[in-house]
């Protein structure tokens, strides 16, 4: 590495935005340059670090070991530069945050903070980006996202929320689901849903249903959710969203034997990008809020 310079910043942002998209032609739009003028400035950079900084494929590039270092060094610079002129970046939307989640996230964990959000954060412009479907975010969409996932990913930083736990859940006063001779079971039909559902939950309990037992597919988690709280039949809760239901007695468990998959709810930061301080303070809030709730 050329110690006896500093790389230009040009070059960094080229070095950021080509690492968060994974494409030398997204990044060029993103920049109003040519795809040739993108390489040009990672090649300047790859020359003063010494090193390739990304590995070129079919699909696109990705960084190399160096690279995926490199990002965090420079993500880390390029915030301690915006932390220099904060007021100025808070004008030009400093104090946006964009959060990914899924739609049952969005509704029954992100809702509930929405008014503890505004109090800690006066300024802050918060996007709500609702896909249910993780692999098909970008890097640069999104400075959090929250999810369940089966295994940890690991490009990201990831805050553990929860753990996938899950019980049958009904409106107080209904009939324990060993109990019910007709039980109508509320379940979410979803293609690539990677959750467990009542096919895990059965399994594990050993518990059968009898033939009068009927299953309406809402198609949408908060649906059921509140339907179940309506009296209309079964659902299947995952603690970690109807937790405030089951303290304040609006829901109640069918069956109290839960079943625990093996995945978890995470918080997480993409590592090609950096953290602006409001996104930070923002994803610090959401672990602490999560925290309080789980010593609740």
């Amino acid at each position: 590495m050329d110690t006896g310079r500093l790389p230009p910043l040009r070059s960094l942002v080229a070095f950021q935005t080509v690492a968060r998209c994974g494409s030398f032609t997204r990044a060029a739009q993103l920049l109003s340059l040519t795809q040739s003028g993108v390489s040009r400035q990672i090649a300047q950079l790859e020359s003063y670090v010494g090193a390739a900084l990304f590995e070129r494929q079919a699909a696109g590039v990705v960084l190399t070991k160096i690279g995926e270092e490199y990002a965090k060094a420079v993500g880390r610079a390029l915030d301690a530069l915006q932390a220099l002129e904060v007021d100025q970046f808070a004008r030009h939307g400093g104090d946006r945050v964009t959060i990914a989640c899924s739609q049952a996230v969005a509704d029954l964990w992100m809702m509930p903070r929405f008014s503890g959000l505004r109090a800690a954060f006066p300024h802050l412009e918060l996007k709500l980006v609702v896909n249910d479907f993780f692999e098909q975010l970008r890097h640069d969409e999104y400075d959090l996202a929250i999810y369940y996932r089966p295994v940890k990913p690991a490009d990201h930083d990831v805050t553990s929320l929860a753990p996938e736990e899950m019980f049958p859940v009904m409106a107080p006063g209904g009939v324990p689901l060993a109990q019910e001779p007709a039980p109508i079971l509320l379940t979410v039909e979803e293609t690539h849903k990677e959750w467990t559902d009542w096919g895990n939950w059965l399994s594990a309990t050993g518990l059968r249903l009898p033939e009068a037992a009927m299953r309406w597919k809402l198609g949408d988690y908060h649906l059921a959710v509140d339907s179940a709280r309506r009296g209309i039949g079964i659902a299947m809760g995952w603690s970690w969203f109807i937790v405030d239901h089951l303290h304040d007695g609006t829901l109640v468990p069918a069956d109290t034997r839960p079943f625990r998959g093996h995945g978890e709810y995470y918080l997480m930061r993409p590592t090609t990008r950096h953290q602006r301080r409001m996104a930070r303070q923002v994803g610090d809030w959401l672990v602490a809020s999560n925290r309080i709730w789980q010593a609740g």
